[in-house]
């Protein structure tokens, strides 16, 4: 995931420099900004599913043990 955000980036600096010559733009923080919150929500997303597939996993074993 953090390959796509890395990626995405580059891609968006490599084409603001080739129209504008300078990568550092309003266009370019803007899409940082969300780039980085869109990661940002992606992990919590992730890491919510990681907690509930560990509740699951751990009342499982819980159940099996009895």
């Amino acid at each position: 995931m953090f390959g796509v955000v890395v990626i995405s980036i580059g891609l968006m600096a490599a084409v603001l420099t080739v129209w504008h010559g300078t990568i550092v733009r309003l266009e370019m923080v803007a899409f940082v900004v969300l780039v980085f919150v869109w990661a940002a929500w992606a992990v919590d997303k992730i890491l919510e599913r990681s907690v509930e597939s560990a509740e699951r996993e751990s009342g499982q074993n819980r159940e099996w043990r009895r």
